[in-house]
């Protein structure tokens, strides 16, 4: 009876220390990094991170999809890699720290309506599995870099309301999975790069109150996937494309301050899925 009672206690002992060695820390590194960035942008009181206190536990109060700060992370291999970081409207201020391309397991990266300034850094492109960006309502300067064309997996990409220069760069049209692309009031202007013809899954294109001059691109009626087309306040130059008609999923166009040559509707007569015009 006795040897049975140490067995089992042996079985609850070895029991437990199974599932204490079965749980899963986060890379260190990844973890010294985060910190860092808590530090920059004076965000302690909300992601609270001790010495103790692992950011890819399931329970923290940043980890639920609706939390905001939000850390979340994959866990399927051996340690833990932080995938999601938001941090949403919380007045985060100064420049973009070089600890976040730390994080390189980053999936969805959101630090949209703050007051970030300072430039988008090229190390940007370091984080090539990110699918979804959000860097939109900010007070970014500087040119849009070029190295946002690495990131070849994105599906939604967003720098609205930016204080950018200069052209966008024709990496951009490597994004050739990218479904979202939010560039209004951006601050960019030139020409349309021809390289964004290369956007055939592009469903959602905002461009509008930005310094673009030319024609208004014949590649934009290649584009067949686009439900949602806004070009409003530019510098563009009208007709509109006869191209465009090839469009017939949009629901939702907008095309405004066309100079020089005047546009027909010739093209609208296949559009049987437009709602707003």
């Amino acid at each position: 009876m006795e040897l049975c009672r140490i067995s089992f206690l042996s079985f609850l002992l070895f029991g437990a220390f199974q599932f204490v060695c079965a749980q899963q820390t986060t890379d260190p590194n990844e973890v010294a990094a985060l910190k860092k960035i808590i530090i920059h942008w004076n965000l302690s009181g909300k992601l609270n991170l001790t010495s103790t206190t692992d950011p890819c536990s399931q329970n923290a109060s940043w980890a639920p999809d609706n939390a905001n700060p939000r850390v979340a992370c994959d866990c399927t291999g051996n340690t833990c890699h932080i995938t999601h970081l938001k941090i949403y409207a919380l007045d985060i201020f100064g420049e973009i720290p070089q600890e976040l391309f730390q994080l390189k397991e980053l999936m969805d990266l959101n630090l949209g309506q703050n007051v970030l300034s300072g430039p988008l850094p090229a190390e940007i492109g370091q984080l090539s599995k990110m699918q979804y960006l959000s860097l939109g309502i900010n007070n970014l300067t500087g040119p849009v870099p070029p190295e946002l064309g690495n990131l070849n997996k994105l599906i939604s990409l967003s720098f609205s309301s930016n204080n950018f220069n200069g052209t966008l760069p024709t990496q951009l049209g490597m994004l050739t999975s990218l479904q979202q692309l939010y560039i209004d009031s951006s601050g960019v202007s030139g020409p349309i790069p021809q390289e964004l013809a290369n956007l055939k899954a592009l469903q959602t294109l905002w461009a509008s109150d930005n310094g673009f001059t030319g024609m208004l691109p014949e590649f934009f009626g290649t584009l067949t996937e686009l439900i949602d087309l806004r070009l409003q306040g530019t510098s563009l130059e009208g007709p509109i494309p006869r191209s465009f008609g090839a469009l017939t999923k949009l629901v939702n166009l907008r095309i405004g301050d066309l100079s020089k040559v005047d546009s027909t509707l010739d093209f609208l007569e296949n559009q049987t899925s437009l709602s707003i015009l």
